[in-house]
């Protein structure tokens, strides 16, 4: 009896979206008609061989893989910095991580000031030091415009990656440490050989929680581009908002969300994988 409640609430607030998500793909429906007409695995064809579908999952391998690998690189960097107590060191971390506090809607506005192609403080502080030829119009050239978007969540998460490694690298026993420095090993040798193995648990987490953030990719690209200029910012997740909202489409929608489910799915079994192996080893 006191299950039944969580079980109630599961059931109709996460199991019962999941499903009827998966019946609406299978139809060509506008998400407002009563009448639905149901296509078979149609949506899904169409889907697959979308060019902007194909362009949604290349922006979000190179979302996946860019976020995860630089933000894990300098979390871990400013991590071992930290942990060594320097001066100020408690008000440093709290500088780094403030941008993770912040809403991602704040964040992205605020870069758009800086990002913007003719009164932009990147573009103008550029002409000031008579750098003319390097300004670009970021946010609305394809070549560019992904890379901003890329840096800027890098910008946003790399304190939460610091935080995490700091966190962890506490846990390290000091004899380690001790041990090492009497058998010779400087403070590279340290990090190579006991630091970052003795890491492996936040490595994988940090890689998992960067695939899915990357596979959720909305807010940002939303409040910067759109998912333009010509769909080079486009995520799953804008793409959804896109079928859904501007072109009624939400058969298609609903495709799309499965892919994502699917994807979500194959990291959540490797992640499961991992964890098992691991306790099984222990």
């Amino acid at each position: 009896m006191f299950v039944v409640p969580l079980l109630v609430l599961f059931l109709i607030f996460f199991a019962y979206p999941i499903i009827y998500n998966f019946i609406i793909s299978f139809y060509d429906w506008n998400g407002v008609s009563p009448e639905k007409v149901f296509v078979g695995f149609d949506n899904y064809k169409k889907l697959w061989s979308d060019p902007v579908m194909q362009r949604c999952f290349k922006n979000f391998c190179w979302i996946a893989v860019a976020t995860t690998l630089i933000q894990a690189a300098l979390g871990i960097v400013l991590a071992s910095f930290f942990i060594r107590k320097i001066k100020l060191s408690g008000f440093y971390r709290i500088l780094f991580y403030l941008p993770a506090i912040c809403t991602t809607t704040i964040v992205g506005t605020v870069f758009s000031k800086i990002f913007e192609t003719n009164r932009g403080y990147l573009n103008s502080i550029l002409r000031m030091v008579h750098l003319d030829a390097l300004c670009q119009p970021w946010l609305a050239s394809p070549k560019t415009v992904l890379g901003c978007l890329i840096f800027v969540n890098i910008w946003q998460w790399t304190g939460y990656s610091m935080l995490m490694y700091y966190t962890n690298m506490l846990n390290i026993p000091q004899d380690l440490y001790e041990s090492a420095t009497i058998d010779g090993a400087g403070s590279f040798k340290q990090f190579i050989y006991i630091t970052f193995p003795l890491l492996k648990g936040t490595h994988i987490t940090l890689i998992l929680l960067g695939v899915l953030g990357a596979l959720k990719f909305f807010d940002l690209s939303y409040v910067l581009t759109k998912g333009g200029p010509a769909h080079a910012t486009e995520s799953f997740s804008t793409y959804i908002y896109t079928k859904s909202f501007n072109t009624f489409k939400q058969g298609e929608a609903s495709t799309i969300v499965v892919y994502m489910f699917i994807i979500a799915m194959v990291l959540t079994v490797l992640q499961l994988w991992y964890y098992y192996k691991n306790e099984k080893e222990e």
